[in-house]
């Protein structure tokens, strides 16, 4: 087995005045390379925490997770961030699309930040995903999933190893839900390591694997 993350033990604990709130709860999960992994569970699940633990975007109670030999967890902001902007790629419910940049420009957007130029890439991604139409078009005036597309291209630009998917089908219709899907299966099929977290049980049917977050635990379904 090729595993891309070894979790161990992971742990998030919030303090409020009703005591102790244990979100994850002693965590362990190894994810393989180029899979597609769907995280299951409603609001409050703690789905969204396991992935901001993941994507070094929220920080630990305790516990591990090694990522290409080292604990991540572990590790300074400064290398937390170049590990994000190289290594991960996010897509978040709300596609964030510079609206006074066109969907080329937003796609770029990260290569720029790390000091490349890729529009060459850039424009490859949109024809991937069938819309390279769109590419001179500015963000207000694309369908919410036209846009949400583009997040993921945007998200891809830097070749990252991981794909962290926050909820990115939520304020999508049936048709647009079933692309998105198809997309990440695409990526995956392709070598990418998707996971995403929702609460529509459909994108199960899309998965290589399918797990559920519930009281603090993360279950195979």
């Amino acid at each position: 087995m090729d595993k891309i993350l070894e979790i161990k033990n992971l742990t998030k604990i919030y303090n409020d005045a009703g005591g102790e709130i244990r979100v994850l709860d002693d965590i362990s999960l190894d994810i393989e390379r180029g899979k597609f992994i769907v995280f299951i569970g409603p609001s409050g699940s703690g789905k969204s925490t396991l992935l901001n633990l993941i994507g070094l975007l929220d920080t630990a109670t305790g516990g591990s997770i090694m990522f290409e030999g080292k604990d991540i967890l572990r590790l300074k902001e400064e290398k937390r961030a170049k590990l994000r902007l190289s290594k991960f790629g996010f897509v978040f419910q709300f596609d964030s699309l510079m609206p006074d940049f066109t969907v080329l420009e937003n796609v770029n957007l990260p290569a720029l930040i790390k000091g490349k130029n890729n529009f060459g890439y850039a424009r490859k991604l949109l024809a991937k995903f069938g819309i390279v139409a769109l590419a001179d078009k500015m963000p207000p005036s694309i369908s919410g999933g036209e846009k949400q597309r583009v997040a993921i291209a945007r998200a891809l630009i830097n070749g990252p190893k991981i794909l962290l998917a926050d909820e990115p089908t939520g304020n999508l219709d049936g048709e647009r839900k079933e692309q998105i899907f198809k997309d990440f299966a695409l990526a995956a099929s392709e070598g990418l390591t998707v996971l995403m977290v929702t609460h529509d049980i459909k994108a199960a049917d899309y998965a290589d694997e399918c797990y559920k977050i519930a009281d603090g635990k993360v279950n195979r379904i």
